[in-house]
C-alpha cells in the first residue's frame, strides 16, 4: 500500500492535468447556473447556485428535538451566530441522506436572492443546489474542483462549500485539525491552487485525479447526487409547504371543536344517567331488604335472599298444610336448586326416593367444593348425608352423592348460619 500511494504521490501533477474539469456534464442534460443568459431549466436540468452564497452551516442539537420544534431552535441558533433575525435568512435543513429525519447542517441563503433564482430557474429542471452539492461525495474522500475562482469542496456526504482559494485552504486546514481521522484520499477534479496542494502534501495525503486511482487504494469512487442531494431543492419552501397543511387543517377545526364540546355534554349527561340508576338500585336494595325483613326473615342477618326467602316460603307451607313436619317435594326441589346454583354445582342425578328424602348426584370442582355444598345445604335447612365423593378418571372434578331431606319444624339445625 505505501508503494502505491508513493507512486501516486509522485505522478501527482500529470494526472491532475488530465483529471475532467466538469464535475458532471453540462448542457441540456446536466448541470447548468441559473441566471439570465441561461433562461428556464429544462425537463432534465439541475440549476445551479453560487455556493459562496447558500452555505451549508453546522448546528449544534440534541437528537430527541426533532420535527418543527429542531427547525426552530436550529434558526435561532443560526440568527443568533450571524447577528440576523429569523427574517432575514431563509433556513432549510439538509439531512444526510434522503430518508433520514435527523440533520446537523442547514442552507442558509439570503431570501431576496432566493426569489430570484426561482423566478430565474422556472418551474422545470429537476432542482436548484449550491455548487458544490454537484459534486460527487463519499465517505472518507473529500472531493475538490477548483472552477473560476472559486473552489469547490465536498468534505463527505454532510458537509461541502465554495470558497476562494485562500478562504477554501484555511477552511480545508481547521477541517484536518477538527477531524476525528483524516480522510483516506482527496478526489481532485481539476488542478488545485499551490496552497491546497501544499497543504496535503504536508498532511501525506494520497491525492487521485481519477476513479482508477481510487479504486487502486481500495476506496470506492465517489458517486453525484447518491445522498440525499435532490431533497434540498431551493425552489422548494418547507414553510410554505406547512402553510399549506395548515390552511387545510385550519377550516376543521370549529367542526372538531363543536364536536368535542357535543361529546362532553353527551359524557356528563350519561354521568348523571348512571348515576340516578345507582340511587334508584340503593332504594330497591332497600325495600327489597324492607319487604324481607317484614315478612320472611324477622330476625337475623340477611345474606342469602333468594335462599332465605325459599326456606321462610317452604316452612310457610309446611305450617298451613297441617302442621306437617317435612316440606313438599317442590319446595324441597327449589331450595336445592338455589344451593347448587349459588355453589356453581352441576347436577347429574336427582332422584326422589321414599320418606321424603332427595338423592342427588352432583360434580363440583374439588372435595373441598363437595364438603363446602354440603355446609351450605345444612345452613338452608335440610338435612345432608354425603354417601360418596369421588373422582373419576377420564373426568373433570369430583362426583359427590348426597341424600337430601327437609329437616323437620321443630329440630334445630345442626350448625347455625353464619
Amino acid at each position: 500500500m505505501k508503494v502505491e500511494q508513493a507512486q501516486v504521490n509522485a505522478n501527482r501533477e500529470t494526472r491532475l492535468k488530465e483529471a475532467r474539469s466538469e464535475p458532471a456534464e453540462t448542457g441540456a442534460d446536466g448541470f447548468v447556473y441559473v441566471s439570465e443568459n441561461a433562461g428556464p431549466l429544462t425537463a432534465r436540468q439541475i440549476g445551479l447556485v453560487p455556493g459562496a452564497e447558500a452555505p451549508l452551516l453546522p448546528v449544534s442539537l440534541p437528537p430527541a428535538l426533532q420535527g418543527y420544534a429542531r427547525e426552530q431552535v436550529a434558526q435561532r441558533q443560526l440568527g443568533d451566530r450571524l447577528g440576523l433575525s429569523a427574517q432575514a435568512f431563509d433556513m432549510r435543513p439538509f439531512p444526510a441522506s434522503a430518508k433520514s429525519r435527523m440533520w446537523s447542517r442547514a442552507i442558509v441563503t439570503d431570501p431576496k436572492k432566493l426569489s430570484r433564482w426561482r423566478a430565474l430557474a422556472g418551474s422545470s429542471g429537476r432542482a436548484v443546489l449550491p455548487d458544490y452539492l454537484a459534486l460527487p461525495a463519499a465517505q472518507d474522500i473529500w472531493v475538490l474542483r477548483v472552477a473560476g475562482e472559486m473552489v469547490m469542496a465536498r468534505l463527505g456526504p454532510e458537509d461541502g462549500f465554495s470558497a476562494s482559494p485562500a478562504i477554501a485552504a484555511r477552511l480545508l486546514r481547521q477541517a484536518l485539525d477538527a477531524a476525528g481521522a483524516p480522510p483516506k484520499a482527496l478526489f481532485a477534479m481539476t488542478p488545485l491552487p499551490n496552497e491546497i496542494d501544499a497543504l496535503f502534501s504536508e498532511r501525506d495525503l494520497p491525492v487521485a485525479g481519477r476513479a482508477a486511482e481510487l479504486e487502486a487504494l481500495g476506496l470506492a469512487p465517489p458517486r453525484s447526487l447518491a445522498h440525499g442531494e435532490l431533497t434540498c431543492d431551493l425552489r422548494l419552501d418547507p414553510r410554505a409547504a406547512r402553510s399549506r397543511l395548515a390552511s387545510r387543517i385550519l377550516p376543521w377545526r370549529w367542526p372538531v371543536l363543536a364536536g368535542l364540546i357535543a361529546v362532553g355534554f353527551w359524557s356528563a349527561a350519561q354521568l348523571l344517567a348512571i348515576e340516578e340508576m345507582r340511587q334508584e338500585t340503593v332504594q330497591v336494595r332497600a325495600s327489597t331488604l324492607g319487604v324481607v325483613r317484614d315478612a320472611f326473615v324477622p330476625t337475623g342477618p340477611i345474606l342469602d335472599i333468594r335462599t332465605q326467602v325459599s326456606r321462610s316460603l317452604a316452612e310457610a307451607r309446611v305450617a298451613a298444610s297441617g302442621g306437617e313436619d317435612r316440606a313438599a317435594l317442590l319446595d324441597l326441589l327449589g331450595l336445592v336448586s338455589d344451593v347448587l346454583v349459588a355453589h356453581e354445582a352441576r347436577p347429574l342425578v336427582l332422584d326422589y326416593e321414599s320418606g321424603n328424602t332427595l338423592r342427588a348426584e352432583v360434580q363440583v370442582a374439588d372435595f373441598s367444593a363437595s364438603e363446602a355444598l354440603a355446609e351450605a345445604l345444612r345452613d338452608a335447612g335440610l338435612d345432608v348425608r354425603v354417601v360418596e365423593a369421588r373422582a373419576e378418571g377420564g373426568s373433570e372434578g369430583v362426583r359427590a352423592d348426597l341424600e337430601i331431606s327437609a329437616r323437620a319444624a321443630s329440630e334445630p339445625p345442626e350448625r347455625a348460619r353464619p
